[in-house]
């Protein structure tokens, strides 16, 4: 009967410090999604180097958006620095944990307004997904993926 009470009582206290972990994990990068366009609001490139990692993979809506490591995609982040004024209203996120606790994919909808020279902008329900990783202590987006649906069928296939 001891060894009942023992194990019921280690198992219970085992189980209830992986849902602590498992939570915790899940508050942190809930809150690095939603911080991952601070860059953009704050205009550093910096910051935007610190969001990603080293080799990481950004795939945009044009065709020669699929970038590949820092290199490729810093060039594309300076350029979309001079967007004046950046808001992000975003919505319907769902995140999917890895086992660990260490990785997670995303997706959600986000509308997109914005100033360039002194004329504003809107882009509504653009398609952001990605993956973002615990490097080193620290959540990075290691694959993003962001698009604008067009109208229509853009490739034929029944269903």
């Amino acid at each position: 009967m001891k060894r009942i009470i023992y194990f019921t009582l280690v198992s219970t206290l085992l189980y209830s410090c992986n849902v602590e972990n498992s939570n915790q994990d899940f508050e942190e990068v809930s809150n690095f999604i939603a911080s991952q366009f601070d860059f953009f609001t704050n205009s550093s490139l910096e910051q935007a180097k610190n969001t990603f990692s080293a080799d990481a993979v950004l795939i945009g809506t044009d065709e020669a958006e699929y970038l590949s490591g820092w290199t490729e995609i810093e060039p594309s982040i300076i350029g979309q620095l001079a967007i004046e004024d950046p808001k992000f209203l975003t919505r319907d996120l769902n995140i999917v944990m890895s086992d660990a606790g260490d990785m997670a994919s995303y997706t959600q909808l986000l509308d997109f307004t914005f100033s360039v020279e002194g004329d504003s902008g809107e882009i509504n329900n653009v398609r952001n997904s990605g993956v973002v990783k615990k490097i080193n202590g620290e959540w990075k987006i290691v694959q993003i993926h962001w698009s604008i649906g067009v109208q229509g069928q853009a490739v034929e296939y029944e269903y």
